[in-house]
């Protein structure tokens, strides 16, 4: 999956070229995404953001460094954006139906990770499903998917 991003993480984990270099548009909507799953309850919370960082570590390459930086660097960009429509855009033009289903599946990862789901939460992921044309079965297998890995992997330690 994420075909078309792998071209940009070779780029990204490349000699030649630094994460602030260059982030493609399509991860950046990913991580804006992830981020509005983070904070639409109105809290950044702690948890949520280990998650995020272990994702972008573990699905993108990223370094421990390269994927705090990345956060921070979209966390002070998300009070300026009054909307993230143009990251929706972003995605539906460069990633295609297994790769979207995907994103859902992150952001539902984001959501469960700190164990609590708030209306929120729900309503948000309700507008994802419809935005990236992605139906109400695929985003439930896709959330099941993301709590079946919380029930395989112990998230404890990014409550401390």
């Amino acid at each position: 999956m994420f075909s078309n991003l792998k071209a940009a993480i070779q780029k990204v984990t490349s000699k030649d070229t630094k994460v602030d270099e260059y982030l493609g548009e399509d991860i950046q909507a990913v991580i804006v995404l992830l981020l509005e799953a983070c904070q639409i309850d109105g809290e950044t919370d702690k948890v949520e953001i280990g998650y995020i960082t272990n994702l972008l570590i573990n699905k993108f390459n990223f370094t421990q460094i390269e994927a705090e930086e990345n956060i921070k660097k979209a966390l002070e960009n998300s009070n300026e954006r009054v909307e993230i429509f143009s990251q929706i855009k972003v995605i539906l033009n460069e990633m295609d139906h297994n790769e979207r289903i995907e994103v859902i599946e992150m952001m539902w990862g984001v959501i469960l990770s700190d164990g609590v789901i708030d209306d929120f939460e729900a309503n948000l992921m309700r507008r994802m499903n419809g935005l990236l044309y992605i139906s109400g079965l695929e985003s439930a297998e896709a959330k099941e998917r993301a709590s079946n890995h919380f029930k395989s992997v112990s998230y404890t330690h990014l409550r401390a």
